[in-house]
């Protein structure tokens, strides 16, 4: 097994943060959920995550100043910062964009695809720690005996299992 993909969750909203949970196994990342942009940021500097999955609705300091104080004020071009946010206008994902992340998923979404969608935009700039981690998830999901728990938010069961998702 490769080592665990420290990610950070910054996301408000407890169905998400469930959501998150479900769908990010333990045997590939390592979890860390902070619900203020401030304290994210704190956590950022001393934890030094992987990967920051980012609401860009957040109490204290928003989503969007987050991002720009990782990568315009501290320089941080290496870590992969994905974006999951009901905000969607061409404008915003624009300016988004522009400040460097690996992805962008449009909520509602479930927990089927949330690993993939995050793999996907890690490979990016880690191709081979998300290609190990792909071959854990698919070891895992061929364990016998695994009993799978199915996490469902009454916001994230639009469409069935519909998950919008800009691939850069």
């Amino acid at each position: 097994m490769a080592k665990k993909i420290k990610t950070l969750i910054v996301e408000d909203s407890k169905a998400i943060q469930v959501i998150y949970d479900a769908g990010l196994k333990d045997a590939v990342f390592e979890k860390y959920f902070e619900i203020d942009g401030n304290d994210a940021l704190e956590i950022y500097a001393t934890w030094h995550p992987d990967i920051i999955i980012l609401d860009m609705m957040i109490p204290g300091m928003s989503g969007y100043s987050l991002l720009k104080e990782i990568r315009q004020e501290r320089g941080d071009e290496t870590t992969t910062i994905v974006v999951a946010s009901s905000l969607s206008s061409r404008d915003m994902v624009a300016d988004i964009l522009k400040l460097g992340v690996q992805g962008y998923m449009v909520k509602p979404f479930t927990h089927k695809e949330v690993s993939q969608k995050i793999l996907d935009s890690y490979r990016k700039m880690n191709p081979e720690r998300a290609d190990a981690a792909l071959v854990d998830l698919e070891l895992e999901r061929k364990q016998p005996g695994m009993e799978r728990k199915a996490y469902e938010s009454p916001r994230s069961t639009v469409d069935g299992d519909k998950v919008e998702y800009v691939a850069l």
